[in-house]
């Protein structure tokens, strides 16, 4: 047993203190004549006896009492077997050092990392040379060295650098395991070297990862400093609706992962590195602040769009990158009846093609169903009936199997059109059909009105943006005409509208891999005053889009610390990535979904990537996860709450300040294990048993 505070052992002299008391109190005491002595001949035997062993009782407990109060103060701690204690065995260390962006901070001691090397370097120089040593580093690429002399180890990591690449912590840790399982070398330590970020090492003890029980670790702990900073914690895209065709907004959420206000912080949208945007905000300790910019769709499917803050203290998580993949351009054919005896114009047809000229999602063929060749409705993604008086029955028949096929319908009727015909395409499907009809078109007299829309329907989802307790306000229209819908009772419908009195208003029907949706009012302002609201166009546009199961566009982005992985489609055999200059060439699976890209993507930093195969190529971006700029350390109670459980042994070292303290630090954190506690929990006991004994050990007795 050793002892970190030696000096305090002085105050054992303090024992002397009830050795005096008792010398004091033992006097012989003075005779003296008495008439008769017979009456207390007993007590020489009984409680003169009694008391005695009463005196030495206490007077022990209280000299244990004093002792182990004084060991404790000294910090007495049990060597451990290995570490550089046992310098008469060869010894194999291992040295993680954390090259983390989050270690390019600087406190009064200087840079985080240069801290860390000069550290390893003192390990290294407490070494003896038959000690192996293992090095590696947390971030980017493995070192891959095999056990190294101390002198050449101290070498190498003169060559280590910061790193803005994925953290592989719990990897590395297990690869100097397996070498020291392999080194032969029974007498193992690593020495993990690390500001103790808490999202660095939280996939040690949130995933509680097993197999490292075996494993005596020393957590040597650098930096102390207060930092402004600044990050994105999540960006996400939000496509304009039928009445911002052609529109893109990009929405960042920033956090002040900080310990302080930032004030002045200036956030700038570019696009192929030319600037576009710029806003400048304020955000207090541990808040966020939305900021959206609108990006501008040009003729390319790909935009190449970056964040970049300004303004904090850190840089190496201001930028973001944004690959931004807009969606494939749908084919969408539109049959109506122009010659038609209409009385007013449907306010559908002028919808579309507004949208077909705004928008490069659509493109979109508008035609007479009588001069429609039945064959070539197999090459549209989605067909709208606007109006048609009769459908013939080979027409029925061809779109039930483009829809089973996974096309969109839908079928909006005629006020005067052939029931018959409409629910023949109908019954084919299997779903609802149309009955009565209720009111009189193109009289403007109300006779119900929509009610107002719940959510659970993805169209009705991607329209409205409100909180989830807040309820949907809408200006909903009347009705004054329409055909009453009756859903069968196997339940294949979805009704997605209702009328006021409950009559469904917009249903949905699944056909196969496809959709029907069919509607009880027509698109002209004879039915009702729909048309003219302001509802009736993100309605219409987001209907379609849901028929077409288009997915919209997206940001394809890769985030460091995992393996990239992406499925491309069918027609990648073979595929290059394009990243910082450098061509590489993955594996590529054949899967029944397609092909799919996977590297490791180790040694990747924050940039754009390109994907080629043949004539096609993708654009990806490479960001840090957003935990990396949370910057909060764990102190060293919360460290060991947290990780003694995963390994064998495991301390906390705090270490700052001159080589010289750093190497005193060094050697009394050999892996002894404090015990001060236990003659802390002994001294009270003592203390408790003197208590005790003085309050109930009775000396005299009356008989």
């Amino acid at each position: 047993m050793s002892f970190l505070n030696p000096l305090f052992l002085i105050a054992l002299l303090t024992i002397a203190v009830p050795l005096l008391i008792y010398l004091l109190n033992i006097r012989k005491p003075k005779r003296i004549q008495f008439s008769t002595l017979a009456f207390f001949e007993s007590l020489k035997t009984t409680a003169l006896k009694r008391i005695k062993i009463k005196r030495w009782l206490l007077l022990a407990v209280r000299c244990f009492a004093i002792i182990a109060l004084v060991m404790a103060a000294s910090r007495p701690f049990l060597p451990a077997q290995f570490g550089w204690a046992s310098s008469t065995e060869p010894k194999a260390i291992g040295i993680l050092i954390d090259n983390s962006p989050s270690m390019e901070r600087v406190d009064r001691n200087g840079p985080y990392f240069e801290q860390a090397l000069n550290l390893a370097s003192e390990l290294l120089s407490l070494a003896e040379n038959n000690d192996r040593v293992v090095l590696n580093v947390t971030n980017g690429e493995s070192l891959n060295l095999p056990p190294l002399t101390p002198q050449v180890a101290e070498r190498r990591i003169t060559e280590t650098e910061l790193v803005n690449s994925g953290n592989y912590l719990e990897e590395r840790i297990r690869a100097i395991q397996n070498q020291f399982e392999a080194s032969g070398l029974s007498n193992s330590v690593l020495y993990l070297i690390t500001d103790a970020q808490e999202s660095q090492l939280a996939a040690i003890f949130e995933d509680k990862i097993d197999g490292l029980d075996g494993l005596r670790v020393q957590l040597m702990k650098v930096g102390d400093s207060q930092t402004i900073n600044v990050g994105f914690e999540n960006v996400s895209i939000e496509m304009g609706g039928i009445e911002e065709a052609g529109s893109l907004q990009l929405r960042s959420e920033l956090r002040n992962f900080g310990d302080g206000a930032a004030n002045n912080i200036s956030l700038s949208l570019l696009i192929d590195d030319e600037l576009i945007s710029q806003q400048t905000f304020n955000v207090e300790q541990n808040a966020t602040r939305d900021m959206v910019f609108d990006v501008p769709i040009g003729n390319n499917r790909s935009i190449a769009a970056e964040l970049l803050i300004e303004g904090d203290e850190l840089s190496f998580d201001n930028r973001y990158y944004a690959a931004i993949r807009l969606p494939e351009t749908r084919e969408i054919l539109v049959l109506n009846e122009p010659g038609a005896s209409r009385s007013m114009q449907s306010y559908l047809t002028p919808l579309l093609e507004a949208a077909a000229e705004e928008s490069n999602r659509f493109n979109i063929r508008f035609e007479n169903v009588s001069d429609l060749q039945v064959s070539d409705i197999f090459q549209y993604d989605a067909v709208i009936l606007d109006g048609i008086r009769n459908i013939p029955e080979f027409l029925s028949q061809s779109l039930l199997e483009h829809v089973q096929g996974g096309a969109g319908l839908l079928l909006i009727p005629a006020a005067d059109g052939s029931v018959t015909s409409y629910n023949r395409l109908l019954n084919f499907s299997g779903s609802g059909s149309f009955t009565n009809v209720t009111g009189s078109y193109g009289s403007f007299s109300p006779i119900d009105r929509m009610a107002t829309p719940t959510e659970g329907h993805p169209i009705l989802d991607m329209i409205f943006d409100k909180q989830d307790e807040e309820e949907i306000r809408l200006n909903v229209p009347e009705i004054f005409f329409y055909f009453e819908i009756e859903s069968r009772d196997r339940g294949a419908d979805v009704t997605i509208l209702r009328t006021a009195t409950g009559r469904p208003l917009l249903s949905e029907a699944r056909v196969g891999s496809g959709r029907l949706i069919y509607s009880a009012i027509g698109s002209d302002p004879g039915w009702s005053n729909f048309p003219i609201k302001p509802f009736f166009a993100p309605l219409m546009y987001r209907t379609i889009d849901y028929l077409v199961q288009a997915e919209g566009a997206e940001i394809l982005s890769h985030t460091l610390g995992n393996t990239f992985r992406t499925m491309p489609g069918e027609g990648f055999d073979s595929a290059e990535l394009f990243i910082a200059g450098e061509t590489i060439l993955p594996e590529v699976r054949q899967t029944f979904r397609g092909s799919e890209i996977i590297y490791p993507a180790v040694e990747w930093t924050p940039g754009w990537l390109e994907i080629r195969s043949g004539e096609t190529n993708l654009l990806y971006s490479v960001n840090q996860d957003a935990m990396e700029s949370a910057l909060n350390a764990l102190s060293p109670s919360e460290l060991e709450e947290s990780l003694v459980p995963t390994f064998y042994q495991f301390a906390v070292s705090r270490v700052a300040g001159e080589p010289s303290g750093i190497v005193t630090e060094l050697e009394l954190a050999s892996f002894g294990r404090e015990i001060w506690y236990w003659f802390v929990i002994i001294g009270i006991l003592l203390l408790l048993l003197e208590s005790l004994i003085s309050r109930h050990y009775k000396a005299e007795t009356i008989q």
